[in-house]
């Protein structure tokens, strides 16, 4: 069970008074006189007192805490001045009217003003020790709300980054059942607005998270080349190989989904051969590798542009998520050819 978190100012007041007790009482007990217990049980009353007092100047300051800080500071030496000249005339009147122990002389400026000399340092130390515990508190809260707000930018950053897929991936595809249908091919143009609805379906009825589990992020992948295998049929072979123990990994919501479509792009679209598509995973020392590898093209010819804004869009929305935790690497595949690797931080779901 989790404990309350102690409030610093009760905390700080009450050490400040209970080493003031026990330094006084200590030196007084050092140099014994008569009535010495009598005089500690005093003490500690007037310790309450001056934890009470300082408590009251502290909800003093807290009004002031929007006033310009001189005069906070002001305030707070004002205060431990009334403080300290109040401590005196009580303690007088605690030690020496209430009961005396011994006959003393009638009550002087002097001897008051002695009094609260002493203990105006105590209660302008709290005052210090006040500024200096609101002071944390506000620089904690504002890195707090730095943080908030940094991570509701990167937020909006990679949700940016994720919206840009489904727009360019529905221009590809609308393009795509224009020509069916112009082509006069119903049945694959039926199969393609299936396979879409399905698609859109999974990505856009729900909201979805930055990270997901793996088998989500496949199962996408796996409509969306059901799209394409309509669009292109026995010129596309899709293979997965994902591990039964990677299926709960963590990973970016559609990231794969620009290499995926530049796979298609540039090694089915522009090939006359069946052209395979492999998704893979693989986990290794705590990192998981994602992998996107096809066998279209001629290899060498299609490193630059191969990605293009897909391959920008992967490695924004990896920083923004993890940072130098990530990486993507790619490059072409001989004879022929490309793929496309992310490496990230292993996550279970």
């Amino acid at each position: 069970m989790r404990l309350p978190r102690p409030n610093n100012y009760l905390v700080a007041n009450f050490v400040l008074w209970a080493l003031t007790y026990l330094i006084v009482t200590a030196r007084m007990l050092a140099d014994p006189i008569p009535h010495a217990g009598d005089m500690a049980v005093r003490r500690l009353g007037m310790a309450a007192f001056g934890f009470v007092a300082c408590l009251l100047i502290g909800r003093i300051l807290s009004a002031l805490a929007e006033q310009p800080m001189w005069r906070r500071i002001a305030a707070a030496v004002l205060l431990s001045v009334l403080g300290g000249f109040a401590y005196s005339l009580l303690n007088y009147a605690a030690f020496y009217m209430v009961f005396p122990m011994w006959k003393v002389e009638p009550l002087s400026p002097i001897s008051v003003a002695f009094t609260a000399s002493m203990f105006f340092w105590t209660f302008i130390s709290w005052c210090a020790l006040y500024f200096a515990i609101r002071y944390e508190e506000e620089l904690k809260e504002k890195n707090l709300r730095l943080v908030a707000s940094q991570a509701l930018a990167m937020d909006a950053q990679n949700r940016m980054l994720r919206y840009q897929i489904n727009p360019h991936f529905l221009f590809n595809t609308l393009n795509a059942l224009s020509s069916l249908i112009l082509a006069r091919e119903n049945e694959r143009a039926e199969r393609v607005v299936l396979s879409l609805s399905s698609f859109l379906r999974h990505t856009l009825e729900k909201e979805m998270p930055d990270k997901g589990p793996l088998s989500d992020e496949i199962e996408a992948q796996r409509q969306y080349l059901l799209i394409e295998q309509a669009r292109f049929e026995d010129r596309l072979n899709y293979v997965e190989s994902i591990p039964a123990d990677l299926r709960d990994a963590l990973a970016p919501s559609l990231i794969l989904q620009p290499l995926v479509e530049n796979a298609v792009k540039y090694g089915v679209a522009r090939s006359n051969a069946t052209v395979t598509i492999e998704i893979k995973a693989e986990a290794s020392e705590g990192r998981l590798r994602l992998t996107v590898a096809d066998d279209g093209g001629d290899g060498a010819g299609q490193v630059p542009a191969k990605l293009g804004l897909g391959l920008e869009n992967v490695r924004r929305r990896l920083d923004l998520i993890y940072g130098k935790a990530a990486e993507l690497t790619c490059g072409p595949r001989l004879p022929h050819g490309f793929l496309a690797s992310v490496e990230i931080p292993l996550e279970r779901a």
